[in-house]
């Protein structure tokens, strides 16, 4: 079933006051928002909507795409398809558009965001279902994913806004260092605290 508490919640949009903490919740609520849309959550989904464009606002990202988001999902909410479309769309908007305007460290952090929610929320649906196989299985296939995205904070990592997230998702390719086609149970105790402890600080 669906965990709303798993979420980071809508009204913290405003409680951002860095590019940076804007920048990886941005991400955060783009996870959100999918996972509230898969489960055909529409209020949930109009809130992390609304939180993600609070947040967009600040960061001055306007896309031709991002004009017309919120119409699109309105519009959509009772597709699930069409909605993780959409949100995956303005999530490759987001990148374009802040790497075509020098915020490439901002793309990253969104990115990073992104993942760092996308885990936790699994790591802990894992935890809790009675048969968590193919749970497992999805999270030992976000090595190479980890991968891409320490490489891409590694060659910013001496920029004060990525430090502290680039020594954190480091800290968990050493998890993932020992995780073949699938977890084990302790692999996945060891990844639930260490990304809990991660995501905690960013939001």
């Amino acid at each position: 079933p669906y965990i709303l508490t798993l979420s980071n919640a809508p009204e913290m949009a405003g409680n951002y006051i860095t590019q940076k903490e804007k920048a990886l919740n941005l991400g955060i609520y783009a996870t959100d928002l999918c996972y509230a849309s898969t489960y055909m959550m529409n209020q949930a989904t109009m809130q992390f909507l609304e939180a993600s464009r609070t947040l967009s606002d600040e960061l001055g990202i306007t896309t031709s795409f991002n004009m017309n988001y919120a119409e699109r999902i309105e519009k959509n909410l009772n597709n699930r398809d069409s909605l993780i479309s959409i949100v995956a769309g303005s999530f490759y908007d987001t990148w374009d558009y802040l790497v075509e305007n020098s915020q490439d460290i901002l793309a990253r952090l969104v990115v990073s965001g992104s993942w760092i929610e996308g885990i936790y929320i699994t790591a802990n649906i894992a935890g809790t279902s009675r048969d968590n196989t193919e749970f497992l299985k999805i999270l030992a296939n976000q090595k190479s994913s980890l991968n891409t995205i320490v490489s891409l904070l590694g060659q910013v990592k001496d920029k004060e806004e990525a430090a502290d997230i680039f020594k954190g998702l480091n800290d968990i390719k050493g998890v993932y260092e020992q995780v073949g086609e699938t977890m084990t149970a302790g692999q996945l105790e060891e990844l639930t605290v260490r990304i809990e402890a991660l995501r905690e600080s960013i939001i």
